[in-house]
């Protein structure tokens, strides 16, 4: 199994904080809570990814 680029993690990290903050439950809340949840969103799936990929990194060597 190859490694995921870094441009591709960003950029899936991006989209999942997109996501969470255009969801349904968060249309209610404030500017700044909604901007909140995207930036914790992002780092969360970006803290995720980096550590899949660094596993995927282990498991291939000898």
């Amino acid at each position: 199994m190859n490694m995921m680029s870094l441009p591709a993690i960003v950029g899936i990290s991006f989209g999942v904080a997109i996501v969470m903050t255009f969801s349904k439950k968060s249309r209610e809340q404030s500017g700044l809570k909604r901007l909140l949840n995207f930036v914790i969103g992002f780092v969360a799936m970006l803290a995720v990814l980096i550590a899949v990929n660094f596993g995927i990194y282990y498991s291939n060597q000898p």
